[in-house]
C-alpha cells in the first residue's frame, strides 16, 4: 500500500494552511483512492480525526523517523514555508525533514510552494542545495520561480496552483443549514460581509489606521445597505484581537466567529456571505471558488500576485487605504456581485485543472 507523508505548517489551527492539508488529501484520494497519508502535525489527535489520516507530532525525530522509512514519498507543502521573515526556524525545519527523508533514501517532492523573501545568504545556500537534490519541485507563482533560478537551483521547476483552488464551494441547502443553526436567515435584504483581517506585519500605528478605516467602512455598510457583518479570524492567534475590537465597537458591530472552523465549515459559511473583504490570500480564495464578490487588501506580494490573476477583485495596498477609496471598492463589488460571480468561474476552473495536473505528477513518482 502506498503511503505518503505530509510536511507543512499544519495542526496549527490556521484556516489557511488546513485548507491546504484538506485540498491536498482530497486530490490525492480522488485520483489514488486507496493511497495512505500520513501528516507532520502540532496537534496529530485532531488533524487524525479531522481528515482520517495517520497524524504523528512534527518535532518527534523519533516518530518522524519511523514514519519516513515506511514512506513512499514525502511531500513538502504547500504554503509560504521557505523563507526568513517570520522566525529563524522554518528554513532549518522544512529542509531538515526533506534532508532526513533524502538521508534514509525516500522520494522528496516540494509542492505548490511560496518562496522568499530569503534575506540570509547561509539560507538560500542551503535552499539551492537541498532543492537540486530532491526529484520534484512545484511553486504556486511565478515570483517563487524565479527566486529559485536565480540561486541556480539544478531542478526544473514547475509553476502550479494553490491546490486551495481545488475545493469545492458547499451545496445551497448546506450553506443555508450552517447560519439557520446560528439563528440567521440569508436575505438579500440584509447582505452578509465577511471581513478576514491580519495584523499589518510588524506595523503597530499602520493596525491603528487601519482599524480606523475599516471601522468607519463597516458603518458605512450597515447604515447604507443594512449589512450585517461577519468577522473572521483566519489564523486566530494573530487575527482574532483585530477582529474582536472591530466586532465590539459600535459602529462596526458584527458577529465574530472566536472558534476554529473547519476548511468544509468555511466553505459553507462563505457561500452565504453576499462581500468579503480580505487581506489574507486563503479568504480571498474561498471567496473566488464559492463566487463571492470581495476587496483585497493586500499585504503581501502573494495577495497581489492573486489580484493580479482574477482581475476583477478590487486591491487596495494597506499603506494607501482612505476611507473615500475603500467605500467606492466596497459599493462597486456590492453593485456588480453577479458579474464577479461568472467572471471568477472560467479562472477557478483553469487552476482547478492546474492542481489535477501538478498532482498526477506527484503520483508518477511512486507509480
Amino acid at each position: 500500500m502506498t503511503l505518503i507523508a505530509l510536511s507543512g505548517y499544519y495542526g496549527f489551527h490556521n484556516l489557511g494552511d488546513e485548507a491546504i492539508l484538506e485540498a491536498i488529501i482530497c486530490a490525492l484520494r480522488r485520483l489514488q483512492p486507496e493511497v495512505q497519508i500520513a501528516v507532520l502535525s502540532a496537534d496529530p489527535q485532531n488533524t487524525a480525526k479531522d481528515y482520517g489520516v495517520e497524524a504523528v507530532p512534527r518535532t518527534h525525530l523519533p516518530s518522524i523517523i519511523r514514519l519516513l522509512r515506511r514512506s513512499d514519498l514525502l511531500i513538502s507543502g504547500g504554503g509560504g514555508l521557505l523563507q526568513d521573515v517570520t522566525g529563524p526556524r522554518s528554513i532549518p525545519y522544512y529542509l531538515g525533514i526533506m534532508e532526513l527523508a533524502l538521508l534514509l533514501k525516500r522520494k522528496v517532492a516540494v509542492y505548490a510552494q511560496g518562496v522568499g523573501p530569503l534575506r540570509q545568504d547561509l539560507n538560500r545556500l542551503w535552499v539551492k542545495r537541498v532543492l537540486s537534490r530532491v526529484q520534484w519541485v512545484s511553486v504556486r507563482d511565478e515570483a517563487s520561480a524565479r527566486v529559485l533560478a536565480e540561486m541556480g537551483v539544478n531542478r526544473p521547476i514547475r509553476v502550479t496552483a494553490d491546490p486551495v483552488y481545488s475545493l469545492e464551494p458547499a451545496p445551497r441547502e448546506e450553506t443555508i443549514s450552517f447560519w439557520e443553526e446560528r439563528g440567521i436567515k440569508l436575505s438579500p435584504a440584509e447582505p452578509l460581509v465577511g471581513i478576514a483581517l491580519r495584523p499589518y506585519p510588524k506595523e503597530k500605528e499602520f493596525d491603528r489606521h487601519l482599524l480606523n478605516v475599516i471601522q468607519r467602512g463597516c458603518y458605512y455598510l450597515r447604515k447604507e445597505f443594512g449589512a450585517r457583518l461577519v468577522y473572521l479570524p483566519f489564523h486566530p492567534e494573530k487575527d482574532l484581537p483585530l477582529a474582536r475590537a472591530l466586532a465590539s465597537a459600535a459602529p462596526s458591530r458584527g458577529i465574530l466567529f472566536a472558534e476554529s472552523l473547519t476548511p468544509r465549515e468555511i466553505l459553507r459559511l462563505m457561500g452565504g456571505l453576499d462581500l468579503l473583504i480580505g487581506m489574507r490570500l486563503h479568504s480571498l480564495i474561498f471567496a473566488a471558488i464559492c463566487g463571492v464578490p470581495f476587496v483585497g487588501i493586500p499585504y503581501d506580494p502573494k495577495v497581489y500576485a492573486f489580484l493580479e490573476y482574477m482581475e476583477k477583485g478590487v486591491s487596495l495596498p494597506p499603506e494607501k487605504l482612505t476611507l473615500q477609496e475603500l467605500l467606492i471598492s466596497l459599493k462597486e463589488a456590492l453593485f456588480r456581485g453577479k458579474e464577479m460571480r461568472w467572471s471568477l468561474r472560467p479562472k477557478i476552473e483553469k487552476q482547478k485543472e492546474e492542481v489535477q495536473k501538478a498532482v498526477k505528477e506527484l503520483l508518477s513518482l511512486i507509480s
